[in-house]
């Protein structure tokens, strides 16, 4: 945890700053907030500490739009998801509690770097989705939503390989993820991860949240087709490689 209640001023912008970069980002692709917020702010804060403060933000930036998504969820996609998801929850916060910090933040690094090439050589073929493959990205994301904070890779990885229609995948993904974070928050809050300290910071940075999130929503709005993907994907290796050269110098 970071010491006391006062706030430093480069913490305090590091802090805006990364969050309003990974809600600008997630808003204009559908992924990249956690995989960014939880690396960037691991910087600065404890993993732990960064891996809460993410999950609660995220849950600021999904509920700002559920009211928009509701009637583009698809429902035989999303409730595989939704359960398998809940049930890799509790064994991802199970891993996590018995890491130390340091394989914690190289697991992170290598996750992080992983799934951003992951992002760069998947190619679309859409195509219909099995259950089988539906409850396997599921439970992916609950786990690592539980170990990490970063749920929403495997799910988004699944749905850019084979959805037809990314608008309701993106739908569909955001309520999924919203239901898992908040489930994730929950076992945090009892492991007494959740404390004062970090709900202020979740307070001071929800602005940063929701101004990333209205440009990045505007921006999609007005420019679909551009490749936001590319950069997403850069931004997000380049942040695992600079968490594992800082992991192995540790």
């Amino acid at each position: 945890m970071t010491n006391g209640w006062a706030l430093d001023g480069v913490l305090w912008f590091a802090v805006f700053a990364t969050v309003f970069f990974a809600a600008l980002i997630r808003a204009l692709t559908g992924w990249a907030f956690s995989i960014l917020c939880v690396p960037l702010l691991s910087l600065c804060l404890d993993p732990s500490t960064a891996i809460v403060l993410t999950l609660l933000l995220a849950l600021a930036a999904t509920g700002k739009n559920l009211k928009g998504i509701g009637s583009q969820v698809q429902m035989g996609t999303f409730v595989p998801i939704l359960v398998s998801g809940m049930l890799g929850v509790p064994l991802g916060y199970g891993i996590h509690q018995g890491l130390p910090t340091a394989t914690l933040r190289l697991m992170m690094g290598f996750l992080v770097v992983a799934l951003s090439l992951a992002m760069a050589l998947i190619r679309s073929h859409p195509r219909p989705l099995s259950r089988g493959w539906l409850l396997a990205a599921g439970l992916a994301s609950g786990v690592m939503g539980g170990l990490f904070g970063i749920a929403g890779p495997p799910v988004v990885l699944l749905f850019l390989a084979t959805a037809t229609d990314m608008r309701e995948a993106r739908a569909t993904l955001g309520l999924g993820l919203f239901v898992v974070s908040g489930l994730a928050v929950l076992f945090y809050s009892v492991g007494g991860y959740v404390d004062g300290h970090v709900l202020l910071l979740a307070l001071l940075a929800m602005p940063a949240v929701l101004l990333g999130d209205t440009l990045g929503n505007r921006l999609f709005n007005r420019f679909p087709k551009l490749a936001f993907k590319g950069l997403s994907v850069a931004v997000t290796c380049g942040v695992g490689l600079v968490n594992l050269g800082l992991a192995f110098r540790g």
